[in-house]
């Protein structure tokens, strides 16, 4: 290689290290990760006539220390309007060499925002749906360690969530409008996938009785629409909205409606048509600080008064200082229930209290106990009780 050569591979290796380096600046990687330490108790009491060598009475103990969730980000504007983003899901401890917790893409879209009044996303994203849905994985922005119940992947072994929660979007508008000097009309319209049951998975077959596909495509020919309208305030202290999907629900399996009593099997029903409607509000008050949120889930079915379900939480926060808080909640749901003696019938009730130290804007040590309570009218009674101890961080 002559000395002209080498000149220019010179200059072109600069001119992209220098590009890179400009690209690089532009490009923001940040996260949370949520680490804590627990402690359950489940306490089981039966009645009336029991099978021989069945105690009345149980309970069962267990702790553990966690690295609940974390999330890595990278956000890289364009051009002033354009935007990409990616977030990256790591749950309990992740290890594949040892088999722990679950990796995910949770979020991958780029978005070209013309205005406040009109932002298009396009890509993987979280679909908005009332008030939590968007940062129910924001963990470190969160007061509380234990979610709301619909929105707590501790409890993915008993609820269902894509039966209450529109799970991936592919497609978003939205944006703000001003009403007043004082107040806002924000919209938001998507388009995505349906239910997760009806993408192909590589750990299985889609309950969908299609044709093989690609894992992680949909293997139907129907989507999920929904959106959300509301009004907030300009300093945001208040936030009210109203949310909706359409959607359907694989009951192409049959289903097992949960009673104490005596459950029902009932035969497959097909692709339900289901329509969940939400609403929510927050808003700030001095030091005092509330949000709750209401979901209501109705089936086009015969079967739709075993299948409905609903869901509402509320949280109250009030700040001792500008550091430390303390809160309180209610929340209950509702499952697909047979009869009088069903889960649904009576709902699973939780309550909960906890409190925080915002040492700095990256650290917050918190604490929360927890007790869930499902309440069973038949000769069962169960509950899950917690205590949490847990550091959010955010990097």
């Amino acid at each position: 290689m002559n000395y002209r050569s080498t000149l220019l591979a010179l200059l072109l290796l600069a001119f992209t290290a220098t590009g890179a380096k400009a690209q690089l600046e532009d490009l923001r990687i940040f996260g949370y990760a949520q680490t804590l330490g627990y402690y359950e108790r489940q306490q089981s009491s039966f009645s009336g006539m029991l099978p021989p060598g069945v105690p009345a009475s149980q309970v069962n103990e267990r702790t553990s220390f966690s690295l609940q969730q974390l999330n890595v980000m990278f956000n890289k504007p364009f051009a002033e309007r354009f935007n990409i983003f990616l977030n990256f899901q790591y749950t309990l401890g992740f290890s594949t060499q040892r088999g722990w917790g679950d990796f995910s893409v949770e979020e991958a879209w780029a978005s070209y925002e013309h205005s406040d009044a009109f932002t298009i996303k396009a890509g993987m994203l979280l679909p908005t749906f009332n008030n939590l849905n968007e940062i129910k994985n924001r963990t470190a922005l969160l007061p509380y360690l234990f979610r709301p119940s619909v929105y707590e992947t501790n409890l993915s072994s008993f609820i269902s969530f894509e039966d209450y929660l529109p799970e991936r979007s592919f497609l978003q508008v939205n944006g703000t409008l001003p009403i007043s000097t004082d107040l806002r009309f924000e919209y938001a319209a998507n388009i995505g996938n349906p239910e997760t049951s009806y993408i192909a998975s590589k750990n299985g077959a889609s309950t969908s009785n299609a044709a093989p596909r690609t894992s992680g495509e949909s293997t139907v020919n129907f989507f999920s629409y929904g959106g959300r309208v509301g009004i907030r305030n300009a300093a945001e202290t208040f936030k009210l909205g109203l949310s909706g999907t359409l959607d359907r629900d694989n009951r192409r399996d049959t289903t097992r409606l949960f009673s104490i009593g005596r459950p029902e099997i009932i035969a497959p029903l097909g692709d339900v048509e289901r329509l969940r409607l939400g609403g929510d509000v927050s808003f700030t008050l001095g030091n005092f600080a509330f949000e709750g949120e209401y979901i209501g889930v109705f089936y086009n079915s015969a079967r739709s008064n075993q299948l409905n379900k609903q869901f509402f939480y509320g949280n109250a926060l009030y700040n001792i200082t500008d550091q430390i808080y303390v809160y309180g909640g209610y929340s209950y749901f509702s499952l697909e229930g047979a009869n009088e003696n069903a889960i649904a019938t009576n709902g699973v009730h939780a309550v909960s209290a906890g409190a925080g130290w915002r040492v700095n804007q990256w650290f917050v040590p918190k604490i929360q106990y927890v007790r869930i309570m499902p309440n069973f009218e038949g000769n069962a009674n169960i509950t899950f009780d917690y205590l949490y101890l847990g550091l959010s961080i955010i990097f």
